[in-house]
């Protein structure tokens, strides 16, 4: 019996036979139920997705899965775009560039395989979505070859110049920070305290009226930094690295119980204030994780060691985590003082998160193939790709 989608989705699979289309989403839904990227748990509820349980025995349903993760190459990369555009339809950014993208990577081992996602995130209203990844094949820090692939092919992808890259201490290095520059992209990078300090401290000329300490050394800065005057904006100076100008910006810790007392960016933007404000956004591709991993997917489950299987498995969970992102979005359009929690320090956060509030949701909208293939076409009714993105 042949397999037909609704209208309403077939523009996002143009390019994939639609056999194949009915086993991801198969496999989505699977995933979705199990709460796991095993294949070997998600098995068990293709029973209640397919209706066939008095039919077809766990073996055949696990067999199938194994057959979807066995197409080609090409046609997982056509997936995956597939449901990246389906991603951006659902988040209704309506022609918006969102402000901010952020990168980091998760890792961890299965056997003697060293899987390590280096991942591209955009921001999107406070939450960090993957657009762009990589199996670097390893575990610890990445290289400026690995991370400049995964931006050139991000970059092809989506209009992301102007916007502003947020990373962590380990994603550092002069011509890093050029090539970053030359693309178009600014950034704000955290930095180790002993890092450039060769360059700040023998760089002390300059008139720019945005740095006011520019004549300083590292250790006049340390100590002005803990002045109560620049607790809220830090200090900085500018400093040329590979002919290029950045923004060295040193600031109070404020974790009172923080280890490291003061905290060092280097950024291409000139404003310290807005450095030291934006940077926390970061965070929010740790919590990005965190969902797809313990708290929703348990993609650490997967039973992979192909890097393109791994790189399929990791956009369908993603696009699971998308769904929950829209449907949290939706819930909270006008929130209520009853969706928040008060701590002691004054400070307020929903009691539940978006991410929780919205899987909650979809847990609800389906339970068989038929009915997710239903959900899916009534929440892409008249919905575009903004035009600055360009995975198709």
């Amino acid at each position: 019996m042949s397999f037909t989608l609704p209208l309403e989705i077939t523009p996002f699979f143009e390019k994939t036979d639609a056999s194949i289309v009915k086993n991801l989403l198969i496999t989505t839904e699977g995933i979705f139920a199990g709460k796991s990227t095993n294949l070997n748990v998600v098995k068990d509820e293709l029973g209640n997705i397919l209706h066939n349980q008095t039919t077809t025995k766990p073996s055949s349903n696990y067999k199938r899965l194994i057959r979807f993760f066995k197409i080609s190459d090409e046609e997982k990369q056509e997936l995956v775009k597939s449901l990246l555009c389906i991603g951006f339809c659902l988040l209704g950014l309506k022609g918006r560039k969102p402000k901010y993208l952020a990168l980091d990577g998760t890792s961890w081992e299965l056997g003697t395989k060293k899987i390590h996602l280096l991942t591209l995130s955009m921001v999107i209203n406070g939450v960090s979505i993957p657009i762009c990844w990589e199996d670097l094949d390893k575990k610890g820090t990445s290289n400026y070859e690995e991370r400049t692939k995964l931006i050139n092919k991000a970059l092809k992808w989506y209009n992301l110049k102007g916007m502003i890259l947020l990373a962590d201490r380990e994603y550092i290095g002069e011509a890093w920070f050029k090539y970053l520059k030359v693309n178009g992209l600014e950034f704000i990078i955290r930095l180790k305290s002993n890092v450039y300090k060769q360059y700040v401290d023998e760089q002390r000329t300059g008139v720019d009226k945005n740095f006011k300490h520019q004549k300083w050394r590292q250790i006049g800065m340390n100590r002005a930094a803990k002045k109560k005057q620049f607790q809220q904006v830090g200090v900085a100076k500018q400093i040329e690295i590979l002919e290029e100008k950045y923004t060295y910006v040193v600031f109070k810790n404020p974790k009172k119980d923080a280890e490291e007392k003061l905290v060092y960016f280097i950024s291409t933007l000139k404003n310290k204030k807005r450095i030291v404000q934006a940077y926390p956004i970061r965070w929010t591709i740790e919590t990005c994780f965190k969902h797809l991993k313990s708290n929703g997917f348990n993609l650490e489950e997967l039973n992979f060691k192909d890097i393109e299987k791994i790189k399929m498995m990791m956009a369908i969970v993603s696009f699971l985590y998308v769904l929950c992102i829209h449907h949290g979005f939706l819930a909270y359009q006008k929130t209520k003082k009853s969706d928040f929690k008060k701590y002691l320090n004054g400070t307020s956060t929903l009691a539940i998160s978006i991410f929780r509030k919205g899987k909650s949701i979809v847990a609800g909208k389906f339970q068989h193939l038929i009915s997710f293939i239903a959900f899916l076409s009534e929440i892409l009714k008249g919905k575009k790709l903004p035009n600055w993105i360009h995975v198709q």
